[in-house]
């Protein structure tokens, strides 16, 4: 924006401030247009108690045909048209301002009735006009300024016609008009000057909110996060969660090999194709715990993408795209890196607790029993109860097994080999 000619870069932007000033603007313009109208009425009543009838027709006459205009401008400053075409402002000024010189000179033809040199009142009449316009013309300075030096010429111009006037009373009367002319220029300036910084502020205070969104929606499901906007508790309950267990195998080994820095590169480049997977399959990131990942279906905000409605499946199929991934990842490192999946399917609870570094999280057996299958996962491999074995046998075999985790006791698992390559 310039100091002077202001204006945004953006065209879009441009447009939508000019959208947004003129219809915050227009509420004042069609009360100055019901005061004007009011008062053009009122003098229209009083005028037969004052002036000839010939002055009251000609008087009712240009009043009428002011009023007829700020009734049409009332009517037209409540229309899209009028909101996405700026332009109008200076045709309907132009029209107003030809007909308040119409009354202005009307006026002045009945200066030996209202007292006033025809000079003094066409002064008045145009200041008002002026006075006006500066509101009228919204956020379309650069408009007003044609507009008002036009004015201002025509009125310079109209006073050194007037026969029998001293120079002096011309310069005064011009001069005083200048003064309603250039706070009339400001005003509108900085009418728009402070519009617009305020709804450059607004753009920047709406770009930060939505950056806050959206990292609240990344931390956060958005039916969540409008929960806990709302103030609500956020405690929730779900039948049938299938919950993702994943773990690197090998990990401390790892990170004695590695430098801080690489281990950290290998872990994110691990969970970043986690995240592309569960984003595939409809998987619902729930948290990373060092080295492990844990995802659900059927949460607040995952959804089974297999085609069929099964969770179960989906589950695998992100377990067979992950272990791909790692075996990709292997063969472009050099580094060894193999895991390990449990997978179970069952009831458990969800929801949000404390007050800092909020998150959604899922608890029950559930999650238990996906974290203690994923140790006796095979590696590059998974290891599914029998709960989510029932749901996927249809899309993959597995080798069944008794095994005992570690506080739930003697459990039937079903365990699959992901990764075909020969060997560990």
């Amino acid at each position: 924006m310039g100091p002077l000619l202001q204006r945004f870069d953006d065209p879009q932007i441009e447009r939508a401030f000019l959208r947004a000033e003129r219809e915050e603007r227009g509420q004042a313009i069609r009360a100055l247009s019901v005061i004007a109208a009011a008062t053009l009425l009122f003098y229209i009543v009083i005028n037969p108690m004052h002036f000839p009838r010939e002055g009251v027709i000609a008087y009712s006459r240009a009043a009428s045909a002011l009023i007829f205009l700020l009734g049409g401008f009332w009517l037209l400053s409540r229309t899209s048209y009028y909101l996405d075409k700026p332009w109008i402002d200076l045709p309907i000024f132009i029209a107003v301002a030809a007909g308040m010189q119409w009354l202005a000179l009307v006026l002045a033809g009945l200066a030996a009735f209202t007292g006033f040199p025809p000079h003094v009142m066409a002064m008045v009449q145009m200041g008002i006009l002026m006075v006006f316009a500066s509101v009228g013309f919204a956020g379309t300075f650069r408009l007003f300024l044609i507009w008002a030096f036009a004015v201002l010429a025509l009125f310079a111009a109209w006073l050194t016609t007037r026969a029998g006037l001293s120079d002096i009373s011309r310069v005064y009367t011009l001069t005083n008009f200048s003064t309603f002319f250039v706070f009339a220029l400001y005003f509108n300036w900085d009418i728009e000057r402070r519009a617009r910084k305020v709804f450059a502020a607004n753009m920047a205070l709406e770009a930060e909110r939505a950056k806050t969104e959206a990292l609240l929606y990344n931390v956060l499901p958005q039916e969540v996060a409008a929960r806990l906007r709302a103030g609500e508790s956020v405690a929730d309950s779900f039948a049938d969660l299938t919950a993702v267990f994943v773990d690197l195998a090998g990990f401390s080994t790892l990170a004695k090999k590695l430098s801080p820095g690489h281990l950290v590169k290998l872990l994110n480049i691990f969970f970043s194709a986690a995240d592309r997977c569960a984003e595939r399959h409809g998987l619902e990131k729930v948290k990373t715990i060092g080295d492990a990942y844990l995802a659900v279906l059927g949460g607040t905000s995952s959804r089974a993408a297999s085609g069929d409605g099964s969770d179960g499946k989906a589950a695998i199929l992100f377990a067979r795209d992950l272990i791909a991934e790692l075996v990709a990842m292997e063969k472009e490192s050099g580094i060894v890196i193999k895991a390990r999946i449990g997978v179970h399917s069952g009831p458990a609870v969800g929801g949000v607790i404390g007050t800092t570094r909020l998150a959604y999280d899922y608890w029950g057996d559930t999650m238990n029993v996906a974290s203690r299958l994923q140790a006796v996962a095979p590696l590059n491999g998974i290891a599914v109860s029998e709960a989510t074995y029932f749901q996927t046998m249809a899309i993959q075999d597995f080798e069944a097994q008794k095994v005992v985790l570690k506080g739930i006791g003697e459990t039937a698992a079903y365990a699959a080999r992901l990764d075909t390559r020969e060997g560990d």
